[in-house]
């Protein structure tokens, strides 16, 4: 039973492999003639622009904290807002709330955020956010990714769907960039 098992996972592993091989070689496996060969090997690099963000914060303000748990771990929840500039629409609110783990194992924090940012004549745009934290000589640096979800805005509408990184630190506030 045992070398039955084997063959099957060997013949498995070398169609595989032949398959794999077929694409990368650019064969097309007899679809379509005219198809231009699919390769594995031809990936876009740094599809992110990191010298032109879509928004950057000028100020914030801590509004609360509140301790949801103290055990097993420290969970928070933090509410913030920032006044910001946004790239193509100018002056920004935004109204953010993150739950905050502890790791009392280290100084690291994982962070879930979400929140609206709004633009001076009434548009929204929501977002939610998973992120990173580190407390460090610098002070708290968190790395987080966003993915900006609803909206009925009009000027806002270009982010529906997208996602985007961030950085905030004490020498770099909330800086957020697009990825194409």
């Amino acid at each position: 039973m045992k070398m039955f098992i084997c063959i099957i996972m060997f013949l498995g592993l070398g169609l595989s492999i032949i398959y794999y091989d077929q694409i990368v070689a650019g064969q097309n496996l007899g679809v379509n003639d005219n198809a231009e060969p699919i390769s594995l090997l031809k990936t876009e690099t740094n599809s992110l622009n990191i010298s032109q963000p879509i928004y950057q914060t000028l100020n914030g303000t801590f509004i609360n904290t509140r301790e949801l748990s103290t055990s097993p771990t420290l969970v928070t929840e933090e509410i913030f807002l920032e006044e910001a500039i946004m790239k193509d629409i100018g002056n920004v609110t935004n109204n953010m709330t993150f739950i905050n783990t502890f790791d009392a194992q280290s100084t690291i924090i994982q962070g879930k955020g979400n929140g609206t940012i709004e633009t001076l004549d009434g548009q929204s745009i929501g977002w939610i956010s998973s992120d990173i934290g580190v407390v460090n000589e610098r002070g708290l640096i968190f790395h987080g990714i966003i993915l900006f979800n609803n909206t009925n805005s009009e000027k806002l509408s270009f982010l529906k769907g997208k996602l985007g990184i961030y950085v905030d630190a004490p020498e770099v506030h909330r800086t957020i960039w697009l990825f194409n």
